[in-house]
């Protein structure tokens, strides 16, 4: 939780003014029971008119005064807690853009879109307390407690024997909330997932006919998510109740003691008025204490929650070989990684890819092509083995460097919304309409950019209005403005036809000429042209060389050939 706490620093002085402002609201409060004690033992009982009038006209002046510390008081907390909202948020995004896979794949997008959300609101909560809630308990509190032993000591003591009682009632509800609102937040992410699942899966939940099915693992995260709340919603519950009965106990006897007081003519009935109000104030300082202490535990929660994204390690961006950029030679010596499960998903993996050279991963689904570039990417870690370029191990260098030498499209093509321009212009900055023209030329959208009006034409959200092959070739635009000594491209040829994307190599071979070009393909035609073509299977490298030499010596590459020619090997 103190953690959390530093983001209120930049609006130290928005918070200090507002507690201020808060506090005398609540001392214009204390001010008004004393008044209306005034009015019934002078005004009322002398039946002086003009000092009713007068206490009157003082009410209203001190409760116009309450009223507009307290507007402008939640008008700075607002903006304070809203701050803080949008610096903790913004924070939590920027950690979650440097985790790993691995950390990403453990919280879980759901999970962390829920303690971007919901935790974030759960916590700003102790920067609304911290406003006025801190502000205004002790003030109402030891006011009201000071006040009314002013008034009488006797009737006072009264109040002071249930204090200790709603406090033990609080911290007993406290503990039995806790579990629940733990329990409660891990079924609200368990729900997140479900409902993305669905989302994502909706054409293939229709197909199946499963909607039973996924109707009742979300009804069933539902009902245990609600089931918890609900729990510690009436556990909360019975603190208002329960409070308010000791009120009107106190309330009753105060009334009862204080009739006797009156007989013996040791206090007057505008007395006994006063004290009830400071109870009641009293009362409403330990309700507003009684709540905080209640709802601590479910910030802390979600504080912890929230912490555990800013423990993560993440992939770090070590300054090491800041200045070392890679110039095109890559690496493996005996790699290995697993995602985790009893196989690895690459094993014992040693090549080298030259400077310059255009080489080509080919195999089936699930053979290893993409883990591979992801390692080379510095997305995941090798488990056992050494990666390096140029000669010097990737951990020397940093991932900044790693990055700005590298030009990838990688599966499933990322589209944003806005303009053609400003989505080939990520891959460079500060790149020229002419540049952008250039690379949307070689990626074969030149014709589509005068059906639709050039480089100013808006995209939806996610690339709706375009087609898979429109958002390959727009990727790869993307990929070819950036100036870089490797070039990766994972699978990012599928989706055209076999004429487009011969035209479109054949303007990448001439654009790229001589920087290191790695391609990875399920399509012989695709990597037939390379260099050095690798062929993965289950993991494995099971053979490398020519296309040629392939078709000569390798039996895989030869079923590969047969069935996407129709034909042998000639």
């Amino acid at each position: 939780m103190k953690r959390m706490l530093k983001y209120l620093k930049p609006y130290g002085k928005l918070l200090a003014l507002s507690m201020v402002l808060i506090s005398l609201a609540s001392f214009c409060d204390l001010l008004l029971p004393a008044l209306m004690s005034n009015i019934l033992n002078f005004g009322i009982r002398d039946r002086d008119m003009s000092y009713i009038l007068g206490a009157c006209l003082q009410m209203l002046c001190i409760s116009a005064g309450s009223l507009g510390c307290i507007l402008w008081g939640s008008k700075l907390s607002s903006k304070v807690v809203a701050g803080f909202c949008a610096d903790l948020r913004s924070d939590i995004f920027r950690k979650v853009n440097t985790l790993s896979f691995e950390e990403f794949g453990a919280m879980g997008t759901a999970a962390l879109v829920t303690r971007a959300t919901h935790d974030v609101m759960t916590v700003s909560w102790v920067a609304s307390m911290l406003c006025g809630t801190v502000a205004t308990i002790p003030m109402l509190f030891l006011g009201g407690v000071i006040l009314a032993m002013a008034k009488d000591m006797l009737l006072s003591l009264i109040l002071l024997i249930f204090v200790p009682v709603i406090l033990f009632i609080v911290l007993a509800i406290g503990r039995k909330v806790l579990p629940l609102w733990k329990r409660s937040d891990l079924y609200i992410d368990r729900q997140n997932a479900i409902m993305r699942e669905r989302l994502r899966g909706i054409r293939v939940i229709r197909a199946f006919r499963s909607e039973d099915r996924e109707h009742g693992r979300i009804a069933e995260a539902t009902e245990i998510m609600a089931e918890n709340i609900i729990k510690g919603n009436v556990s909360m519950g019975i603190l208002m109740p329960v409070s308010l009965f000791l009120f009107n106990v106190a309330t009753v006897l105060i009334v009862y003691f204080g009739a006797f007081r009156m007989e013996a003519g040791s206090l007057s009935a505008g007395d006994i008025f006063a004290v009830i109000q400071y109870v009641s104030m009293v009362m409403g300082g330990m309700m507003m204490g009684s709540f905080a202490i209640i709802m601590y535990p479910h910030a802390k929660v979600a504080a912890d929650r929230i912490g555990e994204i800013f423990d993560a390690k993440g992939m770090g961006n070590n300054t090491l070989g800041e200045d070392r950029t890679p110039e095109g030679e890559i690496s493996f010596r005996n790699v290995s990684f697993s995602y985790g499960g009893s196989e690895d998903a690459v094993k014992n993996i040693s090549l080298t890819i030259g400077k310059g050279q255009k080489v080509a991963f080919i195999g089936g689904t699930g053979s290893g092509k993409s883990t591979l570039i992801s390692l080379i990417l510095g997305f995941r870690r090798p488990g056992k083995g050494e990666l390096l370029f140029d000669g010097i191990p990737a951990e020397n260098i940093s991932k900044r460097s790693l990055r700005k030498g590298i030009s990838s499209v990688l599966q499933g093509a990322a589209i944003y919304t806005g303009t053609i321009g400003e989505n080939i212009r990520m891959g460079k900055e500060n790149a020229t309409e002419a540049e952008l023209l250039e690379a949307a030329k070689i990626a074969q959208l030149g014709s589509f950019l005068e059906e639709c009006g050039g480089l100013d034409y808006e995209i939806k959200q996610a690339g709706k209005n375009l087609s898979g092959g429109q958002k390959q070739r727009l990727s790869i635009a993307r990929a070819i403005v950036k100036e870089a000594p490797i070039y990766i491209f994972d699978d990012s040829f599928s989706a055209l036809d076999f004429l487009t994307e011969k035209n479109l190599r054949s303007a990448l071979n001439e654009k790229i000429q001589g920087k290191t070009q790695i391609v990875v393909t399920q399509r012989i035609s695709s990597a037939m042209s390379a260099d050095c073509i690798f062929v993965m299977d289950k993991g494995c490298l099971v053979d490398s060389g020519k296309h040629e030499e392939l078709l000569g010596r390798c039996t895989i590459y030869r079923e590969i050939y047969a069935s996407q020619t129709g034909g042998g090997t000639k």
